[in-house]
């Protein structure tokens, strides 16, 4: 039951983190730097993003041993900050994990967090395209000297 407090509160806070990050990402496409500059600093920004929202789940199954019957990872211990992270990785990717034998709400946390990142990267997808069109990033060189 704790996982009906807990998801929509980690969405609410990945989606709350995600249009932060977008919203100031924007202010790069006002400035009077090169379109290969802007693009290569969204990107990166979009990926600081990513990571740090894979940071607050990391976050949770890093501490989920103290919620009692969450659930557990036979074989994976999540004392390990570094294995804590990756299995984050792997879920917010949706590289998934064949193998997974978790139990319990972990499993289902583990999917969400699969469809919460899988909703945030098409996000990003979405503000790249927009941002590229902006800049006339897609045009020809030709065409855009001719707006210019």
């Amino acid at each position: 039951m704790i996982l009906i407090i807990l998801f929509p509160f980690l969405l609410v806070l990945t989606v709350t983190v995600h249009y932060g990050f977008l919203t100031r990402l924007m202010a790069i496409l006002d400035n009077g730097w090169e379109q290969s500059i802007k693009l290569i600093a969204i990107i990166c920004g979009l990926f600081v993003a990513h990571v740090v929202e894979i940071v607050v789940y990391t976050f949770v199954y890093y501490f989920s041993h103290l919620i009692p019957g969450f659930g557990e990872l036979p074989g994976t211990s999540f004392d390990d900050w570094v294995n804590t992270l990756y299995f984050s990785f792997v879920a917010y990717s949706s590289l998934g994990a064949g193998d997974l034998s978790a139990s319990g709400w972990l499993i289902i946390l583990y999917g969400l967090e699969a469809i919460n990142g899988l909703v945030l990267i098409t996000w990003s997808a979405s503000f790249s395209l927009l941002a590229m069109n902006r800049m006339k990033f897609c045009q020809p060189c030709s065409e855009r000297r001719a707006i210019e």
